[in-house]
């Protein structure tokens, strides 16, 4: 019995002896063989974008006072038109009493010109009576014979030639009387027709679309009483001074309308240079507007989203260990370390991937000093 318990005794402390060892040599291993993290190395999610559905072209139609006041506007909202078309009809009550003034002038001018037209008339009808006289005395001196009675009719021609030269005179004068009165009346009346052009005034519309009319804009100067918008739609989006980097021109784009969910593709037509006039203080974020050109059937003002792709690969600060010139990452690959030359771009702070790595690999976002190329390592992947 007591040789059994001996035994027992030295297997039991045998048995915690090799417990004992293996826990030791766990530990050890596991101080030996330090642990990393690491990530995929995946493109970034898509950019997505605040936008609204506009008019790709927008004819603006404010009142104008000096118009006068609106006497009808001959369409209605969301009517379809064509350039040329009637919008919005003015009736000026200050022209009209200009005008009525203005045809009194014309009136008078005319009156005129009458009279210089009669007093024309009448010189013309006493020069050729003078003319006829003139030339009847003519006709006798030379039949006369008689010397003295040569002499009387002598005399007799020449006071009807001076006759003559005075009618003459009072038809110059007479026809200069009436060019006078007609460039009057020309004047008059093309002064008439300046202030009944201004009694009515039509405004046409430019381009073809869709009328919206708003009552309102016959009270604030600020407001279009109508608006003509293109059926061409395009998207008006904003994007912070952040990501304004990230917009082309020409790059495509999915459009996603918020009340639906249906998805249009397009492509960015344009990017503002210049932020949008803001509203907030001087902490706000600068933003500035790019337009989507594409086939979009969603109503006017809609609410869309607009979707970026971003193919770029980015790569943390942290993960990056810089040795003179060249840079470097360490990618883990069947539980080793393998370092890696990589080149990059920097985009407003970010490290993007030019070349070395690419997509689906594994980087160690954590490397330090103890890490060598090659190494066996253990990582904890944060994908």
């Amino acid at each position: 019995m007591k040789n059994k318990k001996i035994k027992w005794v030295i297997g039991g402390v045998i048995i915690s002896l090799g417990i004992g060892g293996y826990i030791l040599y766990s530990s050890s291993n596991k101080e030996t063989e330090p642990s990393y993290s690491a990530f995929t190395l995946e493109p970034l999610d898509p950019l997505v974008l605040k936008g609204e559905v506009k008019a790709m072209q927008t004819e603006d139609i404010f009142y104008d006072q000096a118009l006068g006041t609106v006497a009808s506007i001959p369409v209605k909202n969301e009517q379809e038109v064509k350039a040329g078309e009637a919008l919005v009809n003015y009736q000026n009550g200050e022209a009209q009493t200009r005008a009525d003034q203005q045809q009194r002038a014309v009136n008078k001018s005319s009156l005129s010109a009458q009279q210089a037209t009669q007093n024309l008339t009448r010189a013309q009808t006493k020069y050729n009576e003078a003319q006829a006289a003139l030339n009847q005395s003519r006709a006798e001196l030379d039949r006369e014979a008689d010397p003295e009675n040569k002499e009387t009719l002598k005399s007799k021609v020449e006071q009807q030639k001076s006759e003559l030269s005075a009618a003459n005179s009072e038809v110059v004068q007479a026809q200069q009387a009436l060019e006078l009165a007609n460039t009057e009346v020309n004047d008059e009346a093309a002064a008439l027709e300046s202030e009944q052009g201004k009694v009515s005034t039509t405004v046409n519309a430019t381009q073809d679309g869709i009328a919206i009319v708003n009552e309102a804009g016959k009270k604030s100067l600020d407001t279009p009483l109508v608006q003509v918008l293109s059926k061409t739609k395009q998207i008006k989006g904003t994007v912070t001074e952040y990501d304004l980097t990230k917009l082309k021109t020409g790059q495509e784009v999915s459009v996603t309308s918020i009340g639906s969910n249906q998805v249009v593709q397009g492509k960015i037509n344009s990017i503002n240079q210049l932020p949008k006039t803001g509203k907030g203080g001087e902490a706000e974020i600068p933003a500035y507007e790019f337009t989507v050109e594409g086939d979009f059937p969603w109503a006017y003002g809609s609410s869309v989203q607009v979707s970026l792709q971003q193919p770029q690969l980015i790569v943390p600060e942290n993960a990056v260990i810089t040795e003179g010139k060249q840079t470097f990452v360490y990618v883990y690959k069947n539980g080793r370390a393998k370092k890696t030359e990589v080149k990059f771009t920097e985009v407003n702070n970010a490290k993007i991937v030019e070349s070395g790595i690419s997509k689906g690999m594994k980087i160690i976002d954590n490397p330090d000093e103890s890490l060598k190329n090659d190494a066996e390592v253990q990582v904890v992947e944060n994908d």
